[in-house]
């Protein structure tokens, strides 16, 4: 369940919510959205963040985590990064994950749409039928 949802901001260092908080518990797996390579796993501000570096230029975090992956780790999809921590600012249930994803060091984008099934287009078939 997302109990906060990615809000860009308008413009480079204004206010906005870069990521999406999901709900989970103190304790859950936190896994790998996508094959990367581990480039930080450690505390940041008090709080555990691991960061995936993605073939295609992107990169995801997670965060508060406790990492169970050291930097340089190939992971895959689904392979666990660490356990989740209860303490996230704002989180309306015991414990919530914030998933953000980045290109470039200030490109924050809606890790959301990674969810989301590619866009199917259908296109003419040679082999059709004049209609």
């Amino acid at each position: 369940m997302v109990t906060g949802a990615f809000r860009a901001p308008t413009f480079r260092y204004g206010p906005g919510h870069r990521g999406a908080d999901l709900a989970g518990g103190p304790g859950q797996a936190v896994l790998a959205a996508r094959e990367g390579t581990v480039v930080f796993a450690g505390p940041v501000a008090g709080r555990g963040v691991v960061s995936v570096d993605h073939p295609d230029g992107l990169r995801s975090t997670y965060e508060p985590v406790t990492a169970t992956v050291a930097t340089g780790t190939v992971v895959a999809p689904g392979d666990p990064l660490g356990v989740l921590e209860a303490g996230h600012p704002g989180c309306p249930v015991a414990a919530c994950l914030h998933w953000g994803v980045r290109r470039d060091r200030l490109d924050h984008l809606d890790p959301l749409v990674l969810l989301r099934p590619p866009r199917v287009r259908l296109l003419p078939w040679a082999g059709a039928a004049p209609g």
